[in-house]
């Protein structure tokens, strides 16, 4: 399959807010970022649709209650650490020492690093995946202070169980950094439905079987782990088509100067772009106050998770990678130039879908999770808090089209900045208003997080880069507006229905 958008929406001349590009010129650069992203898009939908699959098979073998409880107490360590190991992080930070490789140094270069940090990355977190097992108890102490003592064990052995998928969804994200500087966007970004086919196709049989809730979760947690490696396996034969040959090297030492600069670039990023999950590791600590309150905020960020999936993630996946090629060429206008073309497809993309969320949160949760021991409760919990969170679309995925802008640059204390600063204002959103708002503080402390963590690094940007990479105040008017529009239609449709 052909995955080669061109590699920079446009040059330095081409037409950023307050230019002087033509409009035609205007709309082939965003034609050319809307049908990479558009790519992405389609593959990541595939992969969130069949994880949504696999969360509603979830609820429907645990419900909502101490089992799935323990489920998401568990699983939310090993997936924090593969945010900080993978996925955005990893990428990020290797993204524009790879793509700077090849222009300069060449093929042989660029993948000669690229084994170096799968083996690197690979004894590291394989390192982490050990103690984690280890000191299991430890950990679930920490996520689950306040969760009653019976269900610690079982807590205990499921997090055991899990904790080897960091080490898969790891090589996976390394696998993803390397093919996204090809322009090969669309495998990757099918890479999670390997994953979410596992479970769909497991739990399943376990649905069938009428398997009973304490056996069904230790099934799930191994095809949690056996789901991680169909990610990493998925993507073997396109990096051979790049030309990957040879195993993973290690180099402990980091002699590699290149491999130096991933490790460096590393730890400000992941602080950077992991800010949403360390904000999620607060509030599911904190969630253990309540029966179900996890598993309920889990279920209803899953849903959120859709559209912050197809919106940001892909803007941000093609944003990152042909901006690092433009700066790598030195072309930094062509780099703003893609910052503000992302800007403006995910306020088109982002407002309506927080808005079509929050109208039709209880629908849409009675039509993904209510089946089998999923019952009202669930839905009443589980919606509430999707209305509390669907804001957080609009800030996740603003904060995907923003950081390119410095991370591509090689500065990654900006958004480290900034992400450590929306954290702090979960911490103190989430700490002040639990008492009286309960589950409901958690989800409004994430989105206040990521509002805030966008907003720095816009008005950062504006202050260092100038307004290049603005969308425009009318433009998201008009997408604002539209959004409100489609948002009244939608209660006047729900008021409608007996």
């Amino acid at each position: 399959m052909s995955e080669q958008p061109p590699s920079s929406a446009a040059g330095p001349g081409g037409g950023g807010a307050g230019g002087v590009g033509s409009a035609p010129a205007e709309r082939a650069a965003d034609e050319r970022v809307g049908r990479a992203a558009g790519r992405v898009s389609l593959a990541t939908l595939v992969s969130r649709v069949t994880g949504l699959l696999r969360e509603t098979l979830s609820a429907a073998l645990f419900g909502l209650g101490p089992l799935s409880d323990a489920l998401v107490f568990a699983f939310r360590i090993p997936n924090l650490l593969r945010e900080f190991f993978a996925e955005g992080a990893l990428s990020s930070a290797f993204v524009p020492v790879f793509a700077e490789a090849r222009a300069k140094e060449g093929e042989a270069r660029a993948l000669l690093l690229a084994r170096r940090v799968f083996g690197t990355l690979a004894f590291v977190t394989a390192c982490l995946t050990l103690l984690g097992i280890v000191f299991a108890p430890v950990v679930v102490d920490l996520i689950a202070a306040d969760a009653p003592e019976a269900q610690r064990p079982l807590t205990i052995t499921l997090t055991r169980l899990m904790f080897p998928f960091l080490l898969l969804a790891a090589l996976a994200a390394a696998a993803m950094g390397v093919l996204n500087t090809y322009r090969r966007y669309v495998v990757p970004a099918l890479a999670p439905a390997g994953f979410n086919v596992v479970a769909v196709l497991g739990g399943g049989v376990l649905l069938l079987l009428g398997t009973p809730p304490e056996t069904a979760l230790l099934v799930w947690a191994g095809l949690v782990v056996l789901g991680g490696l169909a990610q990493v396996l998925v993507q073997l034969p396109a990096l051979r088509q790049v030309g990957y040959r040879g195993g993973p090297l290690l180099d402990l030492g980091l002699e590699d100067p290149l491999l130096l600069r991933v490790a460096k670039r590393m730890g400000p990023v992941v602080i950077a772009l992991a800010g949403t999950n360390v904000m999620l590791f607060i509030t599911t600590a904190l969630a253990s106050r309540g029966e179900g309150w996890a598993t309920g905020l889990s279920y209803a960020f899953r849903l959120v998770h859709l559209p912050i999936g197809i919106v940001g993630v892909s803007i941000g996946t093609v944003v990152l990678a042909a901006g690092s090629r433009s700066h790598a060429a030195g072309e930094t206008g062509g780099l703003d130039e893609l910052v503000r073309r992302g800007l403006r497809l995910s306020w088109f993309l982002a407002l309506p879908a927080a808005v079509g969320l929050f109208v039709l949160a209880e629908p849409l949760v009675r039509l993904v999770y209510e089946h089998g021991r999923f019952g009202e409760d669930g839905v009443r919990v589980t919606a509430e808090a999707l209305r509390w969170y669907a804001a957080a679309v609009v800030g996740y995925a603003g904060i995907k089209a923003a950081a390119p802008q410095f991370l591509a640059r090689g500065d990654t204390r900006t958004p480290m900045l900034c992400s450590l600063a929306g954290i702090a204002a979960n911490l103190v959103v989430a700490l002040l208003w639990i008492e009286p708002l309960g589950y409901r503080a958690l989800a409004l402390a994430v989105v206040v997080g990521t509002a805030l963590n966008f907003l720095l690094l816009r008005a950062v940007a504006l202050a260092r880069h100038g307004r290049a990479s603005a969308p425009g105040l009318w433009y998201v008017a008009r997408v604002g507006l539209s959004a409100a529009v489609m948002g009244a239609a939608g209660l006047g449709l729900l008021a409608s229905i007996p």
